[in-house]
């Protein structure tokens, strides 16, 4: 199914977050790196789907398992273009046609019930406000395989949560304001890193994988993190090689 540009466009301006379907004619290029990361690790899949993984794995044991993946997925090339690729009307649109992308391509896995996840945050300051993250599961996300995305609108009602001191404050702020994106494969979702979000525990049955990566305009002021150590170029308009030597 095709994007209507226009009305994410509006979305994201207003929200801060959109979900969006990824170019049909990109999505093989998923089912080939669930393939071959499958192929790669068959003595830890053995016989289970990606969303079955914690059949035969430990909670214990997964960090070490995601980062060698990871590692791994960093090694195929061109990926970071074909991730590029697959959401490239929009990216274009956000962006502009000078943009560089973050090095790493990261990898979630969450297992059900594993407590070991990022808690209530945005990515600013560390990240530029200018940059723009892609979330891509690699299977269905449903429920609470899902992260949570705060709306634009409730940023400064989240900011105060900072100096709060009830335990719970968080978690019952996500309950009241949290807006759940259940996402499918051949999805993403994009957001700006300045918005909150959290990511709750899995309570589902399955184990939910999803890779991101951020990316901004070349020109656009930056965070913490700078261009040589952080980020590639990804693309770079005609003009500004013309005057990039």
């Amino acid at each position: 199914m095709k994007n209507n540009l226009k009305k994410l466009e509006n979305e994201f301006f207003e929200k801060g977050f959109v979900r969006l379907n990824l170019q049909e004619q990109h999505i093989y290029k998923y089912i080939e790196l669930k393939n071959k990361i499958k192929k790669r690790f068959k003595s830890k899949f053995q016989k289970n789907s990606f969303e079955n993984f914690h059949k035969n794995v430990s909670i214990k044991n997964i960090n070490k398992i995601r980062m060698d993946i990871i590692k791994y997925i960093n090694s195929i090339n061109k990926l970071k273009n074909d991730i590029y690729l697959s959401l490239q009307p929009f990216i274009d649109i956000l962006l502009g046609p000078d943009i560089i992308i973050q090095k790493s391509i990261n990898l979630g896995i969450q297992m059900p019930l594993d407590e070991s996840r990022a808690l209530f945050h945005k990515d600013t300051p560390l990240s530029s406000f200018h940059e723009i993250v892609l979330w891509i599961p690699l299977v269905d996300c449903k429920k609470s395989m899902c992260m949570l995305m705060i709306d634009k609108k409730d940023q400064i009602e989240a900011e105060r949560l900072l100096n709060g001191k009830k335990k719970d404050r968080f978690d019952d702020f996500v309950k009241k304001k949290g807006k759940l994106k259940e996402i499918k494969f051949g999805q993403a979702l994009i957001f700006n890193t300045n918005n909150y979000h959290y990511i709750p525990i899995n309570k589902t049955t399955k184990t939910r994988w999803a890779i991101n990566i951020r990316l901004k305009n070349l020109f656009t002021p930056y965070g913490e993190r700078n261009l040589l150590d952080y980020y590639e170029l990804l693309k770079i308009s005609p003009l500004s090689r013309m005057y990039s030597n």
